[in-house]
């Protein structure tokens, strides 16, 4: 009888724990927000700009990504938070080829920020099958009433470059993609520029530069 008891109760505290996680990922909210090149993100109020619904397809993607970010960086083993805990926004920016989708997420509990940019290929109507992992937390602090707050040392070295822009790098005609970030490791500091393309449905990185401080 015990025994029974045991083995019940796990099965329904697995059950539940699965069962929040699937609620976690219907309930969640998920519109984005159009904006165009280059991208400030100091300059945006996400909560005062107009929103828009994406198909089915785009929404399950930001949201297997949310929730593979909650998985692979939470250290709650019992998940005792939800998706809205670490899930920011996103916003959508525009190519000819590839839409971005910049989804803005934070670490809980500690609300550190951090980012991954999806690429859709607007031909094939579908996303390719790699991210690019934008580590903000060191150009901006928190999130707070719709703005994300610079940090200090953003302010400091007095960083007003944008974090995402396009950039013709190989004179190719066609668009590749720089994203710029300051990377601190508690002691030293470096902005970070990185160009990259698409590539039979894959990041390529053509440059990457650090400026140290």
């Amino acid at each position: 009888m015990k025994l029974f008891l045991v083995l019940f109760s796990t099965v329904l505290f697995f059950s539940c724990n699965q069962s929040q996680k699937v609620n976690d990922k219907s309930t969640l909210d998920i519109s984005t927000i159009d904006l165009p090149f280059p991208l400030k993100l100091e300059e945006i109020n996400l909560l005062s700009e107009e929103t828009f619904h994406v198909n089915d397809a785009i929404l399950s993607e930001i949201s297997q990504t949310i929730i593979d970010f909650k998985e692979t960086t939470s250290l709650d083993s019992l998940h005792l938070f939800t998706n809205k805990d670490i899930y920011i926004n996103t916003i959508r920016l525009y190519d000819e080829r590839y839409t971005v989708f910049l989804v803005l997420l934070k670490y809980y509990p500690s609300s550190v920020l951090y980012s991954k940019a999806l690429f859709y290929d607007n031909e094939k109507k579908e996303f390719i099958n790699d991210a690019f992992e934008f580590k903000i937390y060191a150009m901006y602090d928190n999130y707070e009433n719709g703005k994300l707050t610079p940090s200090n040392l953003k302010t400091l070295f007095k960083i007003n470059t944008p974090e995402i822009d396009l950039i013709d790098y190989n004179n190719d005609g066609i668009n590749d993609y720089k994203f710029v970030r300051l990377w601190h490791n508690g002691t030293a500091n470096a902005l970070h520029t990185t160009i990259i393309t698409i590539q039979n449905g894959q990041i390529d990185t053509l440059h990457f530069e650090e400026k140290w401080y």
